[in-house]
């Protein structure tokens, strides 16, 4: 026959009796201390009533320590039993020839009681204030996260019904007409499904990344790499995306390693490529610099466009923010420079946007560089 043995029942008694061991013991060494510091009081000839003033102390102390209540009642009896034990006449005797000892027994502990009382319900309030405290940051955070939702909510079902109208329409424009159509037509139709399908998979792609970010689920799979090859394959993805335009690659002689998720580092550098070509002319060129300052690769992205104002130059990276830039009818999710900040800090870097001149916007971040060290 089998028992069932509650595990956490089990571990709450062991965590309650070892919280009264401690409040014990906490208890039984402040009144200890208290009876020390009372003898040296004696032997410098103080009176009874700093003596009396030490066991109000502690009791008051022992209020604040422990976590219940009648430590603070067990430790005012106590108090007045050890200074009637040993600080009053005669010595080592509950007796008192004193008449009015009684009586200063009795306010000694009525005076620590309600010390140790008030203390007690202090350290309650303080508590009380912290629970709501922290309750109300994890309302205000479950508030802003519900935000974040819906705002993701509204961005996705606005944006995702332009491309899906453009690629449907124009897919219904082939199959109903499409051989009437002369190779020219047929081609440009061709290029927005293209372009329209890539734009939704990089949404998708960035969802998906703020997603992992947003539950903590991001993962690095961390290597060694070249940062010239990291770059050129982020150049090759966005050749494919935008065939028409000119990207111009600016490396160091110098080979750079360095140790970081290349899957990602190209996501980003593939992000700040796509912003540049969104927010600037078709005929100018988008320059990607790397160099090496000591022991930091800084890699920047060059566009001639319009530029940013100073005002949204930080809000540009907060989650779900467009700006008031628009290149098209398609308005951005506002994911992607989001995105690369949260990557390149999990990478020990810094992102950065600054003016080009004369016009148009440079986006830096920056990676530690890592020599390849054989011994790992």
């Amino acid at each position: 026959m089998f028992r069932v043995i509650d595990l956490s029942d089990k571990m709450e008694k062991k965590n309650a009796y070892i919280s009264v061991v401690k409040d014990f013991g906490i208890s039984m060494i402040i009144l200890a201390a208290a009876t020390i510091a009372g003898y040296l009081f004696r032997l410098g000839g103080l009176t009874d009533s700093n003596i009396i003033m030490l066991y109000i102390i502690a009791v008051l102390v022992i209020s604040i320590l422990t976590s219940k209540i009648y430590y603070c009642l067990g430790s005012s009896i106590v108090g007045v039993l050890v200074f009637n034990y040993l600080f009053t006449y005669p010595e080592f005797s509950f007796s008192a020839h004193d008449a009015g000892y009684p009586v200063t027994f009795l306010t000694m502990f009525i005076t620590a009681l309600i010390a140790g009382t008030l203390a007690n319900k202090l350290k309650r309030n303080i508590l009380i204030a912290r629970q709501n405290a922290r309750e109300k940051e994890e309302a205000a955070l479950l508030a802003q996260n519900e935000q974040l939702r819906a705002n993701m909510l509204r961005s996705i079902s606005h944006d995702l019904r332009t491309p899906l109208t453009s690629i449907s329409g124009n897919a219904s424009t082939l199959i109903s007409g499409g051989t009437a159509l002369d190779e020219a037509d047929r081609q440009q139709i061709y290029t927005d499904i293209y372009s329209e399908s890539m734009w939704l998979i990089e949404m998708v792609e960035n969802l998906l990344y703020a997603t992992r970010i947003e539950d903590g689920r991001m993962q690095l799979n961390i290597s060694f790499e070249i940062l010239d090859d990291i770059v050129q394959e982020a150049v090759k993805h966005t050749e494919r995306t935008h065939p028409k335009r000119n990207i111009v690659v600016d490396m160091c002689d110098e080979i750079i390693p360095v140790r970081v998720d290349a899957n990602l580092i190209v996501q980003v550098i593939v992000n700040l490529i796509d912003n540049a070509v969104k927010y600037s002319d078709d005929d100018t060129d988008v320059v990607i610099c790397v160099t090496r300052e000591n022991e930091i690769a800084v890699i920047s992205v060059y566009d001639h466009g319009t530029g940013i104002a100073d005002e949204e130059k930080e809000k540009v990276f907060d989650m779900f923010y467009t700006g008031s830039r628009s290149s098209d009818s398609r308005r951005s999710l506002g994911l992607g420079l989001a995105l690369c900040r949260s990557i390149i800090s999990s990478h020990g870097g810094n992102v950065s946007i600054s003016d080009n001149t004369p016009s148009g916007t440079v986006v830096s971040f920056t990676l530690p560089v890592r020599e390849v060290d054989l011994n790992e």
